[in-house]
């Protein structure tokens, strides 16, 4: 190791770790910090530019100082060793909120990666035993696994739109674009609608990988099954075996045909499910900061989109019900999932997903957006490698910034193998015309060990019908009469001294395209 070099060792006490207050979602009533928050976002991520920061996020953190939890920005960064952070870039952040008349904390973070949540071989994190168990029906339920024909990546396929062009209609499957095509030599930083190329590449569920490995595992239970029979056997010779060991063996017997019956259908199954339709890339969606001329105000974050179709064959049936749901949802596995909604980004929303690594979750998408920086942060493992010396996902958004909606769960809300679910609305509706339970509100796509990030679905059924030249007919808007959902675009367009209930009050007149 040459002489010179800077080591820096960061010590996390596990038995603490685990015990530490879980940060918590900036509330719609929390209206100073929703009043400002939309101005320093982009000004803070100005004032980090220089340091490798991967996320902001603005949370309630639990500050032992306040011995309460209390609106703070939380940072992310890969260099927090470096002094810069202490001595110049946090002083001039406070101050800048300082004199903003608001009251919130930083806290600076170290972050090596921003986790995207596909699953590779390196990192591989198991499928969920009861995804696992319906790899193989009949039909794809949302939720399950997905892959590139012939990649090492699985991820999750959300579920389904219908778009119409040219008088026809064609079933899709959405999933994130990083779960199919990363791997690819396709140019991915800007969109690709219908090609050949695109045409060129089949997806398969569950992805190969996944396949591979239930395919190892039903082996070893029926070798386990016939060791088993294999020492009763022995056990016992030529004697007449007593009742118990006859019971036992028939057991043995039982499971190894039920794992050779479970191996003949996996090995059998068709796993093509259909070939790539169009993507958005790693491509982003412009945004609008409030339009006071007054102040000089930084440049506003435009929106990541990393959206997937793959053309469904014509024997695939994909299921838009929400199966398996656990116990105390507001969904029902009985009601198909036919509506997306557009939703205030200035409220809170109880929101569940079904992933293929954890199945069910649940958590609430924050009032307030974050801010991402892939240039620094979107990274894969590769066994035996320093972190530092990873590849970083060239071209994800240009590199650059980007606002994503924020969601707080604990334990966690996404994990490895989970992006590209859907979010759904998980909150009883308030009357006949409100938005039901199920309904979708976004696709998530990373996360990090705090809180995960959604795309919402509004920006991405408006690229899909641009990069298709189609229109997406299926989910269909929801737009009931009390629908008080802001188109993003429109929301920062209100003027800025409006107050939170005269903004509220205007959102349903903003919600028609």
């Amino acid at each position: 190791m040459p002489r010179n070099s800077k080591i820096t060792v960061e010590v996390v006490d596990k038995k603490i770790a685990p015990h530490l207050p879980p940060p918590k979602e900036i509330t719609s009533n929390q209206s100073g910090i929703l009043e400002t928050s939309q101005r320093l976002l982009p000004t803070i991520t100005s004032a980090i530019s220089q340091h490798q920061w991967i996320t902001v996020d603005i949370l309630n953190w639990y500050l032992p100082t306040h011995r309460s939890y209390h609106p703070t920005v939380v940072i992310s960064a890969r260099d927090t060793s470096d002094d810069t952070w202490w001595s110049t870039t946090l002083p001039s952040i406070r101050r800048t909120i300082k004199e903003t008349g608001n009251s919130l904390e930083v806290v600076l973070l170290f972050l090596d990666y921003l986790e995207i949540s596909t699953t590779l071989p390196t990192n591989y994190e198991p499928a969920d035993s009861l995804i696992k168990a319906h790899f193989y029906d009949k039909e794809l339920a949302l939720g399950t696994s997905c892959g590139l024909m012939g990649s090492n990546a699985s991820g999750t396929l959300g579920g389904f739109v219908v778009v119409e062009k040219g008088g026809e209609q064609i079933q899709l499957g959405l999933t994130n674009c990083h779960v199919l095509l990363k791997d690819t030599e396709l140019k991915l930083e800007s969109t690709m609608s219908p090609c050949s190329k695109l045409k060129e590449l089949k997806a398969v569920s569950p992805s190969d990988v996944d396949h591979e490995v239930h395919i190892c595992e039903i082996q070893g239970y029926i070798d386990d099954e016939s060791k088993q029979l294999k020492r009763l056997e022995e056990a016992y010779g030529e004697e007449e075996l007593p009742q118990s060991a006859k019971d036992r063996m028939e057991e043995h017997r039982r499971k190894l045909t039920n794992w050779q019956s479970e191996l003949t259908k996996a090995t059998s199954h068709d796993r093509f499910i259909g070939t790539i339709f169009a993507t958005s890339g790693f491509t982003t969606w412009p945004s609008t900061a409030h339009l006071d001329t007054s102040k000089k105000l930084q440049p506003p974050i435009p929106w990541g989109l990393d959206w997937c179709l793959i053309q469904l064959g014509n024997k695939v049936r994909l299921s838009n019900l929400p199966k398996h749901l656990p116990g105390g949802v507001e969904i029902r596995d009985s009601v198909p999932i036919n509506f997306w909604a557009r939703f205030d980004p200035l409220e809170n929303y109880k929101v569940i997903k079904r992933g293929r690594s954890t199945r069910w979750t649940r958590g609430i998408i924050s009032a307030i957006d974050s801010s991402i920086n892939p240039g620094n942060g979107l990274l894969h493992l590769r066994l035996g490698e320093s972190t530092i010396a990873q590849d970083i996902i060239r071209g994800f958004f240009d590199n650059k910034p980007v606002s994503a909606h924020t969601v707080v769960s604990y334990p966690w809300f996404l994990r490895s193998g989970d992006s590209g679910s859907i979010v759904l609305l998980n909150e009883k509706a308030k009357g006949p015309q409100e938005r039901p339970p199920g309904t979708v509100l976004g696709v998530a796509f990373a996360s990090n060990d705090l809180v995960s990030y959604m795309i919402p679905m509004e920006l991405v059924i408006e690229s899909i019908d641009a990069v298709t030249g189609g229109r997406v007919v299926q989910p269909q808007e929801w737009a009931g009469p009390t629908n008080t959902g802001v188109r993003l675009q429109d929301r920062a367009e209100f003027p800025s001294h409006l107050s939170l209930q005269s903004h509220h009050s205007g959102g349903s007149s903003q919600s028609d395209k």
